[in-house]
């Protein structure tokens, strides 16, 4: 079985579809994802309850992960001591409006290792004695290790257009500390020099440092054993669980030259925001136009001329699973763009 998941690992799609973005309808951006379309119309699909993160440790063979929280898997790529808790601090642009501050789909940001060597250490000397760190990790985010906080619910960045801001505020009670770092961090960052250059290069400042999914580092496998996966992913939940499995994790963009045919079994993390960013002025429609074409398609074109066996694409808390006859179904209806993950 030579098998092919893809994840889009940051697309969570606003329960009502309303406008994208400037007053435009859903509708005028259908027709621009023919491998998503394709594999929303043929695949058998499924609700994800916990999520894609659960379900791809599991794939792996790394059960004992899968209900870890997001900042514990990634912690495996960092050198993080016992007893802290360790946290995602997911650089942010925050729009002022007149009456709220809210995102859009450009809101996350993924930085350069030069901008995060320093911030992390800037917020060293400026935090020094809080009991927080700050560690730059390859994904373009940060991990920040804290003292340990008790109940802490929070929500990951990808999902803040599925809710307004002030309820995806963290909550629960150990949630003070955080929201108070959270302010400090907004109002180091304003006038931090590396905003200052984002600025002058035309890019997105550095509002805040949006921080979730905390938990305690994960305890290693007592005998790692590589998965007989091959992984793209820069992801850092996914690069985590490769560390974890004692298996490499090869970049996302690399997936490109390839569509999981030379492979048993094959994994590809892709982000959103990396393609916005990697592209520069680029809308989120044609950011997934172009993960699609790059990837999702060849990958579809692939499985139609047997060179995989099946097709599992991930995304907005649903999987598919698509096989070669599937696509023989042509009774089954599509739904153009988007509405075909709702």
């Amino acid at each position: 079985m030579r098998e092919l998941v893809i994840v889009i690992s940051d697309l969570h799609l606003p329960s009502d579809l309303e406008p994208l973005e400037h007053g435009v309808p859903w509708a005028a951006h259908c027709g621009a994802w023919p491998g998503i379309e394709h594999v929303a119309r043929f695949a058998p699909s499924a609700a994800l309850s916990g999520g894609w993160r659960g379900w791809v440790a599991r794939w792996l063979d790394l059960q004992e992960y899968a209900d870890y929280p997001a900042a514990s898997v990634a912690a495996a790529t960092a050198e993080v001591s016992g007893g802290t808790a360790c946290w995602l601090a997911t650089p942010l642009h925050l729009i002022e409006g007149l009456t709220r501050v809210h995102v859009d789909w450009g809101s996350v940001l993924r930085l350069s290792s030069e901008e995060r060597e320093r911030l992390a250490a800037g917020f060293k000397e400026t935090f020094r004695g809080s009991g927080f760190d700050l560690t730059g990790l390859e994904s373009g985010e940060f991990l920040l290790t804290a003292p340990p906080l008790r109940q802490v619910r929070t929500v990951e960045p990808a999902r803040l257009l599925q809710l307004p801001m002030a309820d995806a505020l963290a909550s629960g009670e150990g949630a003070g500390a955080l929201r108070r770092l959270g302010t400090e961090i907004e109002m180091w960052l304003h006038a931090h020099s590396v905003n200052h250059e984002r600025a002058r290069r035309g890019e997105r400042p550095v509002s805040a440092l949006w921080i979730w999914g905390g938990g305690a580092p994960p305890a290693p496998r007592a005998s790692p054993r590589a998965s007989p996966a091959t992984v793209f992913a820069s992801e850092a939940y996914t690069r985590g669980l490769c560390r974890l499995a004692g298996l490499e994790s090869r970049p996302a963009a690399q997936i490109s030259a390839m569509s999981g045919a030379g492979a048993r079994r094959t994994l590809c993390v892709l982000e959103v925001v990396e393609a916005l960013q990697r592209q520069g002025a680029m809308s989120f429609p044609e950011a997934l136009a172009e993960l699609d074409r790059r990837v999702i398609a060849p990958a579809v074109a692939a499985l139609r001329q047997r060179r995989i066996d099946s097709l599992v694409l991930l995304a907005n808390d649903r999987r598919w699973m698509l096989r070669a006859l599937d696509g023989l179904k042509f009774w089954r209806r599509g739904r153009a763009g988007l509405e075909a993950l709702a």
